[in-house]
């Protein structure tokens, strides 16, 4: 089909896609590219893309601009002919002036005949599924007309010598944000486009604070992909937004349907994914099926171990439809590269699988099987020096294993699901997974307790499963304050090693129920227990396991009153795991110390305890604890180090930290925690303290201990304040700083070069120890 412009020209206008245009446009207007491809999924806006810049650059163009929409063409033989047609009608016949002149028999001047012919755009629209077939008859048309300049678009390539390949990516969704406010999205992309294509069906829906949420909800869930966005958005003429957003999913997307007067594979989802994996082999469509179980992607390692091909068909077929733009192959900063699929494909590629009953079945055996025995084989490692390196992979398969665990609890072997939840105690606690966590924990349990009073055996494997559970869920449920559910659960565990007669295994169970009864108000009990459990792990020289219940013992005394005998306790326990590489246990003892040493007044013992406790806890990326020792920290600064904007944000960081885990804070401990709220809101007036709360609610978990350590040390404060001492200019500038400057209207007002303001700039944020210009207007005018 041939048209002399594109042929769907929507009336709406193209949104967040500036940045794309101009690159596509700055590449057409110079006349030595002669072939420019956008590549893309489907679904992201390639062919709206080309149809803007060729619109925006007619005069670029004067020989002309044809569009050849391929995919309408019923074969690949047809679509050729279909370039050909478009080249000839791009051709212009040379002037009568250029021809050869009959009457006097005389030849052309050859400078008209070498005369360039203007410059010509065609438009190649979907070239995906025939490129092979298509590239050599572009190839020789680009030789034969110097003229003529080729924009295509299609989830694949030419591979022709000199093509320009110009990805064109899913908007930018906003990411996950806490308490999303419309001033911090309204500018994003997805949201952008979402919002006016819903207002566009929808007159009276606008982006406000009460459904902000659903709206970065949807946009994140459906990846930023414009032609999802803009069918979910349709919804909304006849449902409100929150049906929409639940809709959405529970996997409903696969079933938009779009406009009429739109190419045929762009009506629906469903057309656009069948479209996309048109022509797809029988191997590579299974492959693509069984990586769409992966939702977090899955490494080349692993494609290769759960693919139904060999090898080389293997790598092959990834090849193929990384080529295609049906996977992609993402960086990850700490772990291995992962091939990922878009939404739109791993839903219909799931629908595919689930059509075949007995495929189905055997991908998610093998899926299962994959992380079973993974898990096994990290478990023992979440210890020692390279603990951190394995429970980064852990947590880069969280939703994975998730997805394992589901295929797994649809059995009737429980044993299996009981093995592999077992052996993500460690990373959940870690990570901040503790309600999904102790769903399964708890969920397995009783389903094996039901099991073994139905059969009326029991088997000492399933009892030291069952027992397993029910310590990891009371570590889970300590985790998230409930210690009265803890200590319920650790009795039982208690009551399943007795059973076994396991006293190492016992008697840990026992610390642990010990300091669970103490949390509740229960001291005299927890103490008791924690005294005989120690002896006992001592005796039977689980060291790891008496460093433990001595740390948890130290709680214990520090509320009788006995610090010294809290200090010895916390010390042995402090050397032990340092010996033995327990990261975690040991910046707890650490934190355990700090708070012991700040209760004696010992400010810098509190502060160098608690600074290797987060250092120790930022090694291994913990986020449950992390909240409480940010906590301790907040405290230490704004009571010794002055920098209430420090502290203030330090404690919304805590306190974002436990909204994403769900812990919750004892009574005595929020009461001081909002005491110090309110000191903090009072000393630094709403506005500046509203401020640095919400920087704090948006600092990400990595940043966090990096922003806790950069304050200042105890001792140090009158070398600060001397190296803080601002020169008459540094002030100067900071003053006009702190009035919202730019670094070129304060170079104009103090009439100095504009480069000398940065440099001082810079010092003053460096004398100051600030990292932002906000920062420095709050230290010049109101102090830190």
């Amino acid at each position: 089909m041939l048209t002399d412009l594109p042929v769907h020209e929507p009336t709406t206008e193209m949104v967040g896609r500036e940045l794309e245009l101009t690159s596509v446009c700055g590449r057409l207007e110079d006349s030595s590219l002669r072939l420019i491809t956008l590549a893309g999924a489907g679904g992201v806006g390639k062919s709206r893309l080309a149809a803007e810049a060729a619109r925006l650059l007619d005069d670029t163009f004067p020989g002309g601009i044809r569009t050849a929409d391929l995919p309408a063409c019923p074969g690949p033989e047809e679509a050729v002919a279909a370039v050909a047609r478009a080249v000839d009608t791009l051709r212009r016949p040379l002037p009568a002036a250029h021809e050869p002149s009959t009457a006097s028999g005389t030849a052309p001047d050859p400078r008209s005949v070498l005369e360039p012919r203007p410059r010509a755009l065609l438009i190649l629209d979907g070239v995906e599924h025939i490129a092979a077939r298509l590239a050599p008859v572009v190839a020789d048309h680009l030789a034969a007309c110097p003229w003529l300049t080729v924009l295509a678009t299609g989830q694949e390539v030419l591979r022709i010598y000199g093509e320009q390949v110009v990805p064109v990516a899913p908007l930018p969704p906003p990411g996950p944000l806490l308490e999303p406010d419309v001033a911090d999205v309204q500018d994003n992309p997805a949201v952008q486009l979402f919002t006016r294509r819903a207002h566009e069906v929808n007159p009276g829906f606008a982006l406000t604070a009460e459904n902000v949420t659903s709206v970065v909800d949807i946009c994140n869930l459906l990846e930023g992909v414009p032609l999802v966005l803009e069918l979910a958005a349709r919804r909304l003429r006849l449902f409100p937004l929150q049906e929409v957003q639940s809709w959405l999913h529970r996997g409903g997307d696969s079933h938009l349907a779009g406009l009429v007067d739109v190419p045929p594979r762009q009506r629906s989802l469903l057309a656009a994914a069948e479209w996309s994996c048109r022509g797809l082999t029988d191997g590579q469509r299974t492959l693509l099926a069984r990586l769409a179980l992966f939702r977090q992607g899955a490494t080349l390692a692993t494609a290769e171990k759960i693919s139904p091909l060999s090898p080389a068909e293997t790598a092959a077929a990834i090849e193929e439809l990384l080529d295609r733009n049906l996977l992609r192959l993402d960086e990850r900063q700490h772990t291995d590269s992962r091939l990922t699929m878009s939404r739109t494909i791993r839903v219909h590629s799931l629908s595919v699988l689930d059509g075949d009953a007995e495929e189905a079945a055997a991908a998610r055996r093998v899926h299962t099987r994959h992380y079973q025995k993974l898990m096994h084989s990290l478990e023992g490692r979440f210890h020692g020096s390279e603990q951190q390196r394995w429970l980064r992979l852990a947590a880069a398969e969280h939703d994975n294993v998730l997805a394992a665990l589901e295929h797994v609890a649809e059995g009737p072997d429980l044993a299996p699901r009981a093995a592999l939840v077992t052996a993500c105690l460690r990373p959940w606690l870690v990570r901040g997974e503790l309600k999904p966590g102790l769903h399964w924990f708890d969920s397995t349990a009783q389903a094996m307790h039901e099991a073994d009073g139905r059969s009326g055996t029991e088997d000492e494997t399933d009892l030291r499963l069952r027992a397993r559970l029910h310590t990891g869920a009371g570590l889970l449920a300590a985790a998230l304050g409930d210690h009265d559910g803890a200590a319920h659960r650790h009795r039982r565990a208690v009551a399943l090693y007795k059973r076994l007669r396991d006293a190492r295994a016992g008697a840990l169970a026992s610390a642990r129920m010990g300091h669970a009864l103490f949390r509740c108000g229960d001291q005299a009990v927890g103490r008791s227990l924690l005294i005989a459990a120690r002896a006992a792990l001592e005796g039977q020289g689980d060291t790891v396991g008496s460093a433990e219940a001595a740390a948890s013992l130290a709680e214990v005394m520090v509320a009788s009153d006995q610090p010294q005998d809290a200090l010895s306790l916390l010390e042995r326990a402090e050397r032990i795991q340092r010996q033995n590489g327990e990261i975690r246990d040991l910046a707890r003892t650490l934190h355990l110390r700090a708070q012991l040493a700040w209760d004696e007044d010992d400010e810098a013992g509190a502060q160098s305890a608690l600074r290797q406790s987060l250092t120790l806890y930022d090694s291994i990326d913990e986020r449950t604890e992390l909240a409480a020792a940010l906590d301790t920290f907040a405290l230490l600064v704004q009571r010794g180090a002055g920098q209430p904007q420090r502290a203030t944000r330090l404690l919304a960081a805590a306190e974002n930290l436990r909204r994403r885990t769900g812990v919750k804070v004892d009574g005595e401990r929020w009461d001081r925690l909002q005491g110090a709220v309110t000191e903090l809101r009072s000393q630094l007036g709403w506005s500046v303290f509203a401020t640095a709360w919400v920087e704090g609610l948006r600092l990400r978990p990595e940043t966090m201990v990096g922003e806790a350590l950069a304050a200042v040390e105890p001792g140090q404060g009158a070398e600060r304040g001397e190296a803080a001492a601002l020169t008459p200019r540094q002030l100067q500038v900071a003053l006009l700083v702190a009035e919202g400057m730019t670094n070129r209207q304060i170079a104009s007002r103090l009439k100095i070069a504009e480069w000398t303001v940065v440099n001082h700039v810079r010092n003053v944020m460096r004398k100051l120890g600030c990292r932002s210009r906000v920062q420095v207007a709050w230290a010049v005018g109101r102090g830190r």
